[in-house]
């Protein structure tokens, strides 16, 4: 159960529904405000496929590539570093922006967010489907597997509340707050990681000895 609650709850911060709450007034924004929740629901089951497929073929793309665990471990760990760097210093976010340029006719109003960049990278990015390779390379029976779907699931279903409920949040929270508390959620990461970074060299000093 332990297991499970520390997933679960990683997993929501690395879903991010504060930072995703605080970009969609401007992806949305040329979209009609009775379609934002629709488009929301829509967005967020597109990402749910997503993170259960690369759940599915987790194992057999690690097996495929012939990546030890601490291989993703560290890795992981470097992906997710670099993306809280980038939740508390937002100059050094790898994405400076999130929606796409209409540079071939500017008066044209953007599209509707279809998958990209709501589904994919804002909820599923590689910080996620990072710690989803990782954890599936180490579930290997069914129980195990089976409760860390329940995992991404409960994530999934509290990002969504946090998203449908996103505009009096941010009335409630401001600006300043809602940057203030995605700038804690990223020290938190940065904490995550370092600890996964220190886990992984100590699974391949430990495979090294052995080997």
């Amino acid at each position: 159960m332990g297991t499970f609650i520390s997933l679960t709850a990683l997993l929501i911060i690395l879903l991010d529904p504060i930072g995703v709450a605080l970009t969609l007034p401007a992806l949305l924004k040329n979209v009609p405000p009775a379609r934002h929740r629709r488009v929301v629901v829509r967005e967020m089951a597109f990402a749910l496929v997503a993170l259960f497929l690369f759940l599915l073929v987790g194992n057999k793309l690690v097996a495929t590539l012939k990546l030890e665990p601490a291989t993703l471990c560290i890795s992981g760990a470097i992906v997710l570093f670099l993306i809280a760097l980038g939740m508390v210093f937002p100059a050094l976010a790898a994405i400076t922006s999130t929606a796409p340029a209409h540079a071939e006719n500017p008066q044209e109003p953007a599209p509707e967010p279809f998958i990209v960049p709501i589904a994919i990278p804002l909820i599923v990015g590689p910080s996620s489907v990072s710690l989803i390779l990782v954890n599936s390379a180490k579930f290997m029976d069914l129980q195990s597997e089976l409760l860390f779907a329940l995992s991404i699931a409960v994530a999934w279903a509290v990002t969504l509340a946090v998203l449908i409920v996103s505009p009096t949040l941010l009335r409630v929270l401001g600006r300043r707050g809602g940057l203030a508390l995605e700038r804690l959620i990223g020290i938190l990461l940065i904490l995550v990681s370092v600890q996964m970074f220190f886990d992984g060299l100590a699974q391949f000093s430990s495979a090294a000895a052995t080997g």
